[in-house]
């Protein structure tokens, strides 16, 4: 038995390794083509490339696991029936649930390794990606001549270049420089230039041949723009240095991005969560005590007193004041123009030739109109917290659930593969990319649903597994029948049978 849990193992390390690093490829290959814009051009270095594809594999990792092992796994036990092997290790008396046990127990150490990662690598290569990426985004484009067009990158120049014979040689250069006096006072023309850098690229030279600079002197003293002196000057040979320190990329420091649900692990989420939730009972709170003055008694014994914020009770002197925080709710849908009008606002009639009806109902429609757009306010200000509350659920539970996703698709793959008996790289992939994109839009769906609400965030992360879960036992029971699910013959068959049936009938 050993040798088979042996030849199996074997057959399965090694299309894991291979698919799981083609699959990382794919996926990271997808992420530089959608930032592929804020790349290019920016000329970086090959370090820098080499730290931003290292952490995108990285932060990939999670999304790429389940994948593999579901296309391992298939293609494993495919290649298997194909060989005529899994019939003769069943026909020697192994069940497929123990010629599955030894894959099972190295799909749960999968499971945990990717669980581990998804809490302690992950978070940490989203920090360093994305500040990345950020620095990346605001870095300057690598300087660009282009002939007969103003090029203004270096700060305090604007160039423009009248033909380029390559990279270094120009001709026919406009230069104007907004450094030595503010607006176009300074101009100087050259008939060639030949650009080149020194000190690794730290400063840019344009060694200008046969030209003119002009530059006018505007008076200090007069607030009119006024020109007080002019110089015109010509040159046989005249040297520009630019400094090219505004081109480097900077790094931005990573604790500015450190508050970001995507770069904690599962303790920092669950005290975002609570110090949300607190936040959100505070709000909660002050909307209830600005709106004391109008509203008191509705919706009673549906708002419960969220716990560690006990300390409140000593802020609500008043014992009606602490009965309307117990019963109070999120209303701002329930007031209105109208509900303030009918229920709210007793107008005494003997008083209305006094007063003046037209006063009376602006001042009752304003009152109305400004209790709505306090309640308003509040209420927007609840579902921001409530939102940002979802977010951080859905990452606190997509790490369980992404990382069990590996077991729910081995489930569906070495089963799968038992039963289409096809090795290679031909049908298994097909399937596998089927399944996938299934888990995939599922996931999509469900965070989509939960960040509005329409759904809790544990069903958004978990109904990809809850839905394939049960896929995967369903295959399992057939290929432990030996069924002929996936066979044209045995659907042909079935048709056969069946309108004979309906002949004789």
């Amino acid at each position: 038995m050993r040798k088979i849990d042996s030849l199996i193992i074997k057959s399965f390390i090694g299309p894991f390794l291979i698919t799981f690093f083609v699959v990382v490829f794919i996926l990271l290959l997808q992420f530089m083509l959608k930032y592929f814009d804020d790349i290019l051009g920016k000329d970086l270095s090959i370090d820098v490339l080499l730290e931003f594809l290292f952490y995108f594999a990285v932060r990939i990792t999670p999304d790429a696991l389940p994948l593999a092992i579901l296309l391992s796994s298939i293609m494993t036990f495919g290649n298997l029936g194909e060989n005529n092997e899994l019939v003769a290790i069943k026909s020697s008396g192994v069940s497929l649930i123990r010629t599955l046990f030894p894959l099972f127990i190295i799909s749960i150490l999968i499971t945990f390794f990717a669980f581990f990662s998804n809490n302690n690598f992950v978070p940490k290569a989203n920090l360093k990606a994305l500040s990345l990426l950020y620095d990346i985004k605001r870095k300057k484009p690598s300087m660009d001549l282009k002939e007969g067009q103003f090029y203004s990158g270096i700060p305090g120049y604007t160039i423009k270049v009248q033909k380029k014979i390559d990279d270094k040689l120009l001709q026919g250069v406009i230069i104007y420089d907004h450094v030595t006096y503010p607006g176009n006072n300074r101009v100087i023309l050259s008939d060639s230039s030949y650009m080149y850098s020194v000190l690794n690229n730290r400063y840019l030279i344009f060694e200008l041949f046969d030209g003119h600079s002009f530059t006018e002197v505007p008076s200090a003293k007069s607030q009119v723009k006024k020109i007080n002196q002019f110089y015109r000057n010509e040159f046989s040979s005249m040297k520009i240095v630019f400094d090219m320190s505004s081109f480097d990329l900077e790094r931005t420091k990573e604790e500015l991005f450190a508050g970001d649900y995507r770069m904690k692990n599962i303790n920092q989420l669950s005290n975002s969560i609570d110090s949300l939730g607190y936040n959100k009972s505070m709000q909660k709170y002050i909307m209830l005590k600005t709106s004391n003055s109008f509203y008191r008694y509705h919706m009673k014994n549906k708002f419960v007193f969220p716990s560690g914020v006990d300390f409140i009770r000593s802020e609500l002197k008043e014992e009606s004041l602490v009965h309307d925080y117990y019963s109070f709710v999120d209303t701002t849908n329930y007031f209105s123009d109208s509900f303030f009008l009918d229920n709210k606002i007793k107008l005494d009639i003997n008083n209305i030739d006094k007063i003046g009806t037209n006063k009376v109902y602006t001042m009752a429609l304003n009152n109305a109109r400004n209790i709505k757009t306090n309640l308003s306010i509040n209420s927007a200000k609840i579902k921001s917290h409530n939102y940002e509350i979802n977010k951080n659920k859905i990452e606190l539970f997509k790490k369980y659930a992404q990382a069990f996703a590996c077991i729910s698709m081995f489930l569906i793959g070495a089963p799968l593969g038992s039963l289409i008996k096809k090795g290679g790289i031909g049908i298994p992939v097909i399937i596998s990319i089927a399944f996938y994109i299934i888990y995939y839009v599922l996931n999509i769906l469900g965070l989509k649903w939960a960040r509005e609400g329409i759904i809790t965030p544990e069903l958004a992360a978990w109904q990809a597994n809850l839905i394939l879960l049960p896929i995967g036992f369903f295959l399992l029971y057939h290929s432990r029948k030996d069924s002929k699910i996936f066979e044209f013959d045995y659907y042909r068959d079935y048709f056969n049978k069946f309108f004979k049936r309906y002949k004789n009938h």
